[in-house]
Formats: structure tokens, C-alpha cells, sequence
């Protein structure tokens, strides 16, 4: 390939010695003044002169140009990707399978509750309270595991026509042993399905709610141990601090409505410090897992602690 230097020479050899001077150019200008009536072809040199001229201009101009240092690069360039990730979503993904949101975006709807395959959902009962299994985990560790609740006594498909005085289930095996989770047994279980011990949330099922004098705190026993809340379409909260004083404010002000549930395509979920995560359900100021609750005050503290 031949230097950038020889451009000039190369050029002259090419165009066969015509040059851009004075005299051309007000050849040029005159012929365009005073054009040949009668021609309707220009000469063929007229081309040539024009395009001398030209060719004389852009390396007068262009060739120092090329010569020259650039104050700023040709080509630009950027990491794929995106500098600003304050505002984006990034997720922890935690061996329990669930990713939770780190940022103040507005999640999705989702739930973590296990549908069934036609009748009732997949549940475990205990002398009259109900456990309903989560999608996720796929597998609870042993760690978590605490005392023994008992074994399953009865497998039936009709859970609602059973009795509220032994332990049943209609997903896990006769037989099988169902554990708490550790500090949490009227709140989470586990047993053992398809090889591997999944997660079970009190719920209410079949009119069956509270027990007792029991209370919203005695359901969610999750005090102390939360890391990070997520209301869909609202935000997402990270500060455990924070967490725990909303978490007050639910327990506290909420007033139990019915044994039922609610349809919601919303969620609260409660991510904790175990790595294991609870649900509610929301539809409006209300909130339904074992029960239906009222609490306003709740709704209107996390909207704020979101913004």
C-alpha cells in the first residue's frame, strides 16, 4: 500500500498535469456565465477542469487534516450494560430459590403459594390448623428443621371432609414425619415429598382460621427475623429496621375481619433471615394468609417508608 505522502503525486500523474489555477477557474466561471446556445452537450474537458478544481480544494484542506492529531477520538466507545444501578433492580438469589428485589422499583405480582391439581391446595393439617405448601423452596434444609409435629395419620384427596384432630395431608404420604421449622412451628412446617422436604405456610382452609386466643403475631412468627419486605406494585424495602417497625405496626393495628381468604393479584412477602420467605395476600387495606385482615396504618407506613 502506498504512503499517504505520495497522494499528490499519484494525483498529478492521474489528471496528466491539469492544475487548478487562476486562469482555469475563470475559464469555469465564464462558461458557466455564458453558456454555447446551441450545444446541449458540455465539452468533455469541462468535467475534467471541474473536477480538478475540486480535487485541488479537498487535498489542499483534507490533507493536512489527515496529518493532524484529533482533540477527540474518531470512535467512542462504552461498556455494555448500564452505569446507573441505584435505580435498577438487582437480585439476591438465595438457595431457597426465591429472588428477592434489592431496589425501590415497583415489583410484579407473585405468589409463593403452591396450586393444586384440581380439588384442594396442597396442605398439611394439624389438629385444626392448616399449613399450605410454598412453590419455593425445591428443598428445605435439614438445618432448619426443628422438633417432631407428628407423622401423617391420613392421605385423603377430601382434606375438608376429615377431622380437625389428627394430622392429615393430601400431598405428603401416610406415614410421614412433619417437623416444624425451627421457632416457627405455628407459622412454617416441613415434610418430606418426592424425596425432598418442602415448606408448608399456616393458612386458613375450610372455614378454619385462629385457634384459640390466638392472634396475627401467633401465625407469622416472624418477628426479629426479617430482612426485606416486598409489596407488588408498591416497592420494596430493604432496611431490616424499617421491616421490623411495619411489621409492628401489622401486628398491633390489624383487626381480624374472617376465617376466609381473599382473591388478590397482590402480595406482601417476607423475606427472613433464614433464607425461608412468608406470604400474604393483599387485595385493598386488606391482608389474608391465616385469616382476613384490616390495617390502613400498615399500608400507609410502607407507601411512605417505599417513597
Amino acid at each position: 500500500m502506498k504512503r499517504l505522502e505520495q497522494l499528490p503525486e499519484i494525483t498529478d500523474k492521474a489528471l496528466g498535469g491539469l492544475t487548478a489555477g487562476q486562469h482555469l477557474k475563470l475559464r469555469i466561471e465564464k462558461a458557466a456565465v455564458n453558456p454555447a446556445p446551441q450545444r446541449r452537450r458540455a465539452s468533455a474537458w469541462v468535467p475534467a477542469l471541474s473536477f480538478a478544481l475540486v480535487l485541488a480544494l479537498a487535498l489542499g484542506i483534507g490533507i493536512p487534516a489527515l496529518n493532524a492529531q484529533p482533540d477527540q477520538p474518531l470512535i467512542t466507545t462504552q461498556a455494555a450494560g448500564t452505569n446507573g444501578v441505584g435505580n435498577e433492580i438487582s437480585l439476591l438469589d438465595l438457595n431457597n430459590g426465591v429472588n428477592i428485589q434489592q431496589s425501590g422499583e415497583k415489583p410484579s405480582y407473585r405468589s409463593l403459594w403452591a396450586k393444586g391439581d384440581g380439588g384442594s391446595f396442597p396442605l398439611i393439617g394439624i389438629q385444626g390448623r392448616y399449613y399450605r405448601m410454598m412453590s419455593t423452596p425445591d428443598s428445605v434444609s435439614s438445618k432448619l428443621l426443628g422438633s417432631s409435629l407428628g407423622t401423617v395419620a391420613e392421605f385423603t384427596t377430601e382434606p375438608s371432609l376429615s377431622g380437625t384432630d389428627i394430622v392429615l395431608s393430601n400431598k405428603v404420604s401416610q406415614g410421614s414425619e412433619v417437623y416444624a421449622i425451627k421457632g416457627m412451628d405455628t407459622t412454617l412446617v416441613a415434610a418430606e415429598v418426592n424425596g425432598s422436604y418442602r415448606l408448608f405456610q399456616r393458612v386458613s382452609f375450610n372455614g378454619s382460621a385462629l385457634r384459640g386466643s390466638e392472634d396475627l403475631a401467633d401465625t407469622l412468627q416472624v418477628a426479629g427475623r426479617i430482612k426485606s419486605m416486598e409489596l407488588s406494585d408498591v416497592g420494596v424495602i430493604t432496611d431490616s429496621a424499617t421491616c421490623e417497625d411495619l411489621f409492628s405496626t401489622l401486628t398491633s393495628c390489624a383487626s381480624y375481619e374472617s376465617s376466609g381468604s381473599i382473591s388478590a393479584k397482590q402480595s406482601l412477602l417476607i423475606h427472613l433471615d433464614n433464607g425461608l420467605t412468608v406470604q400474604l395476600a393483599v387485595k385493598n387495606d386488606k391482608l389474608a394468609a391465616c385469616g382476613t385482615w384490616s390495617c390502613p396504618e400498615f399500608f400507609e407506613e410502607f407507601e411512605a417508608a417505599a417513597n
